[in-house]
């Protein structure tokens, strides 16, 4: 490395990244980020290069894929990580239709013995579910349109637990078409 290139020590790069000393030093250990060169004393040192394929392993691994399809990816000479990302978007796919089933089956199973009764507090338990998750008058519409742009007969069967008629769940869908 040569004086006029910018370096990091491990320290500085874990710090300018938001990772610990010791996930580099693991990194390094599986081959996903290995230091450009050395001090005269043998501290590591990370180049411009080096920072930024952390950089991207990082933006990887924030899409949520696995280190060593992170370091192949890294590895591949001029070539575009697409296929690798599009079987994460199918991976992720096939993980919200697993966990929309097992949410269904808990529906139905709560359904099945009477738990889903919204009673008063229920609802009152619900609207404040929705407070903290940011739900308020000024969105709830928005709120609502998404649910059931995303999940129809869900959104649906959620109104009808909560109470609401059939004609309820219509006017309130018509309101949230007309905004």
């Amino acid at each position: 490395m040569g004086d006029t290139q910018k370096t990091y020590t491990i320290g500085r790069l874990a710090a300018l990244c938001g990772l610990s000393r010791s996930t580099l030093l693991y990194y390094d250990s599986i081959g996903l980020l290995r230091p450009s060169g050395r001090t005269g004393s043998g501290y590591r040192l990370y180049s411009e290069a080096d920072k930024s394929r952390l950089e991207r392993a990082l933006a990887f691994r924030a899409l949520g894929l696995a280190l060593e399809r992170i370091a192949a990816l890294l590895d591949l000479p001029d070539e575009s990580p697409s296929a690798a990302l599009l079987r994460r978007v199918f991976e992720i796919n096939g993980q919200i239709a697993e966990l929309r089933a097992q949410q269904r089956g808990i529906l139905d199973l709560l359904e099945e013995d009477g738990s889903l009764k919204a009673g008063s507090a229920g609802l009152l338990s619900m609207k404040a579910l929705g407070a903290e998750a940011g739900v308020h008058e000024g969105n709830y519409r928005e709120v609502h349109a998404a649910f059931e742009s995303a999940s129809p007969e869900e959104h649906r069967r959620l109104l009808a637990l909560l109470g609401f008629g059939p004609s309820e769940i219509e006017d309130l869908l018509d309101s949230t078409t007309a905004s």
